[in-house]
């Protein structure tokens, strides 16, 4: 598995205004149009770097965009399938099979939060072999809470999607000292996006119940309807962002993968401090990388 990730800052996206026009074009007309519907154009920004992250990952690896489609499951989990593919898979009714253009299956999934887009993606034999869309997901947010809110008020919110185990993790009772309020927001933002990338590998989302899920953050274990869960891998790192004015804003993001009944220890989530494959740019950076990559040649 690798991660691409790209950094944003959202005090400056209208830098970034030449650069986005330009790279609408690299993307079809359907997602153009989703795009300019969007009101903010950080958000508008967001949008374009998430379609053009599997499209430079495709080119990279030689195949070319036109031969492939990007779709759908059911549930709107996104994935790759080639044009030329014949062999129907029953759970689905779209026109699937083997990736026939791809000279390996590509399972990919993308989170944006703030000023962070990310993508994490896996090929051929590193996949699980359940198509279309594959079982992996990425989730990552930025540690903050809306200024109104006290952390206590903001858990309450969220009560009866956590388990009573995350609760007093993250709201330790007497006579337990009090944690700082940078760490009351990392354990709670890796106990969400643990849930977020688990769903999305299943290509559920929020149709899963999040309180099935418990991530004991203290000592990096997972449960899932109390049982550790087989054959899945966890992965947690954290990332900065640079802003205007010498600020940092500070991210988690957790990955999910699944890669069979014997392939990973039972529940343990791994903490990485500098991932070997993490990938980054800043949004200037990747939007110029991906323009020189994917723009027709005149």
């Amino acid at each position: 598995m690798e991660v691409w990730a790209v950094t944003l800052d959202t005090s400056a996206v209208e830098e970034l205004e030449e650069l986005y026009q330009r790279g609408l074009s690299l993307v079809d007309a359907d997602s153009q149009v989703h795009l300019k519907k969007y009101y903010h154009r950080v958000d508008r920004v967001r949008g374009l770097i998430g379609r053009l992250l599997p499209r430079l990952l495709l080119k990279q690896r030689g195949v070319s965009v036109d031969a492939v489609r990007f779709s759908k499951t059911d549930a709107g989990k996104p994935y790759i399938v080639g044009l030329n593919s014949r062999t129907a898979v029953p759970r689905f009714d779209h026109i699937l099979g083997q990736i026939t253009q791809l000279k390996s299956a590509i399972g990919y999934n993308i989170t944006h939060d703030n000023g962070v887009v990310a993508m994490a993606y896996s090929v051929g034999s590193h996949l699980y072999p359940d198509p279309p869309a594959y079982r992996i997901g990425i989730d990552a947010m930025l540690l903050q809470i809306p200024k109104r809110d006290t952390f206590p008020g903001f858990v309450e919110i969220f009560y009866d999607q956590l388990t009573d185990l995350e609760r007093s993790i993250l709201l330790p009772p007497p006579p337990t000292p009090p944690i700082s309020k940078q760490e009351e927001l990392r354990r709670f933002y890796l106990i969400w996006t643990l849930k977020e990338a688990y769903t999305k590998a299943l290509g559920l989302g929020m149709g899963f119940d999040f309180s099935r899920i418990e991530y004991d953050v203290l000592n990096d274990v997972v449960r899932i309807d109390g049982q550790p869960p087989r054959g899945w891998e966890f992965t947690r790192f954290e990332l900065q962002v640079g802003v205007k004015g010498g600020g940092v804003e500070n991210y988690v993001a957790v990955t999910a993968r699944f890669i069979g009944e014997d392939g990973a220890p039972a529940g343990k989530v791994q903490s990485v401090t500098e991932p070997v494959w993490l990938k980054l740019w800043d949004s200037k950076q990747f939007l110029s990388i991906a323009l020189r990559e994917l723009e027709p040649s005149k």
